[in-house]
């Protein structure tokens, strides 16, 4: 999903507009692409050979090969008839035409970040410039003139966690420490931190904004009782200490579907990239690698932990899902240990991000035609799991995870005395 404006379009191009692209901005020509899973961007993983004329159109056929498909599944790509250019093309509608240079500035900052990670050991999409070294491309279709953003990046190998679903408590601890790890490494990015604030309404410092959209998202009265007194709670107890909050540079969207056990897929398997280092941080880094940084945002870092809890506890559906999610917490902690005002806020947080969930993904998929079914993937089990968390109280919630973290050797009591469950 993009981070800026509210309202927004999905991009609706053709692959040979794409392959115009690629052959006038890249000297690329594809030879086989899937699209891959978007909330409302589009994502294509092309297969691409070079071309050294740039004057020819393409003569690219979209029945060629067409299909939508995971990351993993793809069924059009036949591998032993590829190049070895692999890449994914982000195509963004900018809505407005004058949404370029905004949109494009923040694509910049957030290519900031990733490099930084990369310098830090971290393993990301590295950014691929066009011929005349621009890293962010504007695309007019000429039939329609709708004005798309586009940028391309090198395509990872790998396995989302989402494919490899259910995640062991061991790899749960694993993501935990990744996002640890990410949070401390961007604390010294130099990136002015006002130029990444969101004004989102899928930024959880907006989550006030998330009630407009509530009547749209066909819940039921007692489901929008529901949401309102989530907000509310979140307003009064998080959003109005929210100064008070570390802050940092955030993912904004760190889940199972954005998270790559790095390795080729052989056989319906995934060959890991194993490492002889037995030290836990570079393991972990060598290990995974997080994808899809369009969310980014100079925010309290507990708001990237709640949402990410929020969101594998839906990924997981099982009625576990609040003791499985302690393993995620504590591996986080592990790394960055929290301050007591972030303890006290991760249940509201938790909470507000599932709202977050419920409404606007089942929003935008209605606005979409019901068409992009990957947008309510979770939406049902994220209520279901809404409204037990909330039944069950933050209290009780926090009783469940410390008795988690105490088999690793952590209590609250180590860290913040203040801390009244």
């Amino acid at each position: 999903m993009e981070a800026d404006d509210d309202e927004y379009v999905r991009p609706q191009v053709s692959i040979s507009y794409l392959q115009d692209l690629l052959i006038s901005e890249y000297k690329l020509k594809i030879i086989n692409y899937a699209e891959l899973n978007g909330h409302e961007d589009r994502n294509y993983h092309i297969f691409c050979e070079e071309t050294e004329s740039t004057e020819h159109k393409s003569d690219f056929s979209q029945d060629q090969c067409e299909s939508v498909c995971t990351r993993n599944s793809c069924s059009a790509i036949q591998t032993d008839v590829c190049s070895k250019y692999e890449y994914v093309v982000k195509v963004v509608d900018l809505v407005h035409s004058e949404n370029f240079s905004s949109r494009s500035e923040r694509i910049q900052m957030q290519m900031k970040v990733q490099d930084h990670l990369l310098d830090c050991g971290f393993v990301c999409p590295k950014v691929v410039p066009s011929s005349s070294g621009s890293v962010v491309q504007r695309f007019v279709t000429s039939e329609e003139n709708v004005h798309y953003l586009t940028y391309m990046t090198k395509y990872i190998h790998g396995s989302t966690l989402f494919d490899i679903a259910p995640l062991s408590t061991e790899t749960l601890y694993e993501v935990g420490s990744l996002l640890a790890q990410l949070h401390c490494s961007l604390k010294d990015a130099v990136i002015p931190s006002l130029e990444l604030k969101s004004a989102s309404v899928w930024a959880l410092e907006n989550a006030f904004k998330i009630k407009d959209f509530v009547s749209k998202a066909e819940l039921d009265a007692g489901e929008q009782s529901l949401v309102s007194a989530v907000l509310d709670h979140f307003a009064q107890n998080v959003l109005a200490q929210m100064t008070e909050l570390p802050h940092g540079v955030i993912h904004g969207d760190f889940h199972d579907e954005n998270i790559l056990i790095l390795g080729r897929r052989e056989n319906n398997r995934i060959t890991e990239n194993l490492v002889s280092n037995s030290d836990q941080v570079v393991h972990i880094r060598s290990k995974y690698t997080v994808i899809d940084f369009a969310d980014i945002s100079y925010s309290p870092l507990v708001f990237d932990l709640a949402i990410s809890a929020s969101y594998f506890m839906m990924s997981h559906a099982q009625p576990d899902f609040i003791e499985i999610v302690g393993h995620f917490l504590c591996g986080y902690f592990m790394v960055r240990r929290p301050t007591p005002k972030e303890v006290r806020s991760l249940f509201a947080s938790i909470c507000a991000a599932f709202c977050r969930e419920v409404v606007l993904a089942k929003h935008s998929y209605l606005e979409q035609s019901r068409s992009n079914s990957y947008l309510i993937t979770a939406v049902d089990a994220g209520l279901r799991q809404l409204k037990e968390i909330w039944r069950i109280g933050q209290g009780d919630v926090m009783t469940v995870w410390s008795g988690i973290w105490e088999r690793y050797g952590l209590t609250l009591e180590n860290w913040c005395e203040e801390i009244v469950i």
